[in-house]
Formats: structure tokens, C-alpha cells, sequence
């Protein structure tokens, strides 16, 4: 605006001078300013609200842009907030999702687990064996025999399903009645042991006895005859997801047993 100013009183100045100039200097100073001065300040002045009008506007335009531009920064945070919130929700979600997928397998997994032990619960199978030997006649349990008893027993802490076979069996001297007997009191001693010490539960025990069927070695020779006056125990078990490690070692340890057994 100074500078404008400045512009206008000059070119008054020039105006008045050529006004002078132009009338051979005989009007006269009154007649200058009514005829021409105060037209061109007139004019002057109206140029001068135009140009006021140009500068107001221009700087509504100026205080619009800065809106404007304060807008755009405004919503350009807000936008990049909502993303960066949107891209948490989203690694969220994926990690509930991967849990979930996880927690599928795992029921998948139980599940096929499940119906192999459903599959093989009727499936028993050889998981350990002893056979404990007795004297001409005898159907008690010596010391030895009842420690033999107790290891073997052992291995049913690693089972929750399992049953015991005992079998009786004697050698060929004497009647046959009398020898099917014996075998049953043979057999009936290792039960009670198993019951009374080792507090296996009766309903978990199948006994017979067989007398002088399935000897295992020759009853004509003394050492055979040995052989045949036997109990058998044998520990079966279904091949079970719990169980099947446990069941392979324990049937590791029995293939080193004696043929006779």
C-alpha cells in the first residue's frame, strides 16, 4: 500500500505538470485542481478500493488455501492412525487365527489318538511275561519266586489298561485228575501273591489251570519234568497312545526270557 501511494502522487504530479504545460500556463491553480486534480484523485481512489477489494480477496484466498492445506494434514494423520490401527487389528486377527489352526491340529491330532485307542481296545498284546517254577508236589512260593513276582508286577505302574494271565501247568508223574488239580493250587498261589501283595485288582486276573497239557520241554528227562511244573504269567495290554512306548520296552526287556518261558 506505501508504495502504491507514492505511485499515485507521482503520476499526479506528472498529470499537473503536462495539465500546465498543455494550457500555455494560462489557466489558472483553481481551475487545475476542479478540472483535473481532483478527477484523477477520484479515479485514483477508485482504483485504489479495486485494488483493496483484489488484496482482500487474495488473502481469503490465501487464509482458504491454509485451511486447506491444514485440512489435508489433518486427514492425512487421521488416515494413516486408522491404517496403522487397521494393520494391528489385522496381525491380531492372524495370530487368533494361527492359535485357532493350532488348537485344530491339536484336536485333529487327540482325535485320530482317540479312535486308534477306540480301534484297539480289544486288541491285548504280549506285554511282558515270567514263569516261576515249583517243586515235585509243591504249590507254595519260595522267596525267590515272590521277588520274580514283584518285578514283574512292576511294569504295570506305566499302564491304565491291562490284563494278567495265569496259567498253571505241572509235569506227566502222577494221575492226571490229580496233576489238573495241583496245576489249579499252583496257579490260585500266584493269584493270591499278586492280589494280597502287589494289590492287583482281581477282576484284572484270568487264571486256569491245565495240568499236564502244553509242557514245554520233555517230561522223560528229570530237567524236563522241571520245566513243566510252572506257573505263567503273562501281562497283556491294548497297543494304546499312552501306553505304546512303555509296552515296546517292556516287551524288549521279555524277548531276552528263556524259551522255556
Amino acid at each position: 500500500m506505501p508504495t502504491r501511494g507514492r505511485i499515485n502522487i507521482v503520476t499526479l504530479g506528472a498529470v499537473t505538470l503536462l495539465v500546465l504545460g498543455s494550457a500555455g500556463c494560462l489557466a489558472t491553480r483553481k481551475y487545475v485542481q476542479n478540472q483535473a486534480i481532483e478527477p484523477m484523485n477520484g479515479k485514483i481512489q477508485t482504483e485504489d478500493k479495486k485494488i483493496d477489494k483484489v488484496d482482500a480477496k487474495t488473502a481469503e484466498l490465501d487464509q482458504h488455501i491454509t485451511d486447506v492445506d491444514r485440512q489435508a494434514e489433518q486427514g492425512y494423520s487421521n488416515a494413516t492412525a486408522k491404517a496403522q490401527a487397521a494393520d494391528q487389528h489385522a496381525q491380531q486377527a492372524n495370530s487368533a487365527a494361527q492359535g485357532a489352526q493350532n488348537t485344530a491340529n491339536q484336536g485333529v491330532t487327540m482325535a485320530t489318538r482317540a479312535q486308534h485307542d477306540i480301534e484297539n481296545i480289544d486288541n491285548y498284546q504280549q506285554v511282558k511275561t515270567e514263569s516261576v517254577l515249583f517243586g515235585f508236589n509243591r504249590s507254595d512260593l519260595s522267596t525267590d519266586d515272590e521277588q520274580q513276582l514283584a518285578s514283574l508286577t512292576s511294569t504295570l505302574s506305566s499302564l491304565k489298561h491291562y490284563a494278567i494271565e495265569v496259567e498253571g501247568f505241572t509235569d506227566t508223574v502222577g494221575p492226571k485228575q490229580y496233576n489238573l488239580h495241583l496245576s489249579e493250587r499252583r496257579a490260585d498261589t500266584v493269584v493270591r501273591y499278586l492280589t494280597e501283595n502287589d494289590h492287583i485288582p482281581l477282576v484284572k486276573i484270568h487264571v486256569l489251570g491245565l495240568g499236564e497239557d502244553q509242557p514245554v520241554a520233555d517230561n522223560h528227562t528229570r530237567d524236563g519234568r522241571k520245566q513243566n511244573r510252572r506257573v505263567d504269567i503273562r501281562i497283556m495290554a491294548p497297543e494304546m497312545s499312552g501306553q505304546q512306548s512303555q509296552a515296546g520296552a517292556n516287551q524288549s526287556s521279555s524277548s531276552s526270557l528263556p524259551a522255556t518261558q
